[in-house]
């Protein structure tokens, strides 16, 4: 089910691109030539490209963007953070969004009939919200979550009162746990298999440690 509608959403992506193509008129006589549109005098750069991708759509916090690369962490999960922050991950009102799953299947996977989006799943879904419990009871503190993804990660990653070489600590944690919620929802997605939070936890607790 899912590939048939991952073919028709690539279907409909080159029928788009025809669509572009359509006016479009070769010359024997015109030599062709790369053209990058952002600066066509001076041609394509890695900076210019970074800066129109953590420009462009959903505008974010540059501390945010700049704040998940770091040599600690594996480029996967800092690429997934990366796509968090910005709601680009395949949640299901995201694929619905794209054509990939119908409206009316984009309930939770966790069966609390809500429908899954980035907030929900990683901060409201009662799995999230218990694990996030368990990491914040782990460290010995004490917070009130905020609402929205953004701003529960600067608050987690950058905890007030504690020392600022701490900070890169709590972010890996972040990372991590980010991480758990989501290998652990494709795992129930995809294997119908749930874990009880304390395995959840544990598996926080040594990737943080590793």
């Amino acid at each position: 089910m899912w590939r048939r509608r991952l073919f028709a959403w690539e279907e409909e992506s080159v029928r788009e691109c025809s669509i572009l193509l359509h006016n479009i008129v070769l010359q024997d006589n015109v030599h062709d030539t790369w053209r990058w549109l952002l600066d066509p005098i001076h041609g394509y750069s890695v900076r210019e490209s970074y800066w129109y991708i953590t420009n462009s759509g959903d505008m974010v916090d540059r501390n945010l963007v700049d704040d998940v690369w770091h040599w600690h962490v594996p480029s996967k999960v800092s690429m997934f953070v990366w796509r968090l922050l910005r709601n680009r991950v395949p949640t299901k009102d995201n694929l619905a969004h794209r054509g990939v799953l119908p409206t009316t299947d984009t309930t939770c996977v966790a069966g609390c009939g809500i429908t899954e989006t980035t907030q929900h799943l990683f901060l409201q879904c009662n799995i999230s919200n218990e694990l996030w419990s368990q990491v914040w009871k782990w460290l010995g503190i004490f917070s009130v979550h905020p609402g929205e993804l953004g701003h529960h990660f600067i608050q987690f990653t950058k905890m007030t009162g504690m020392p600022s070489f701490t900070h890169l600590y709590f972010r890996i944690i972040w990372f991590v746990t980010v991480w758990v919620i989501w290998k652990e929802r494709n795992n129930q997605v995809f294997q119908h298999n749930a874990k009880i939070t304390f395995h959840l936890i544990e598996k926080v607790k040594l990737n943080s440690f590793l």
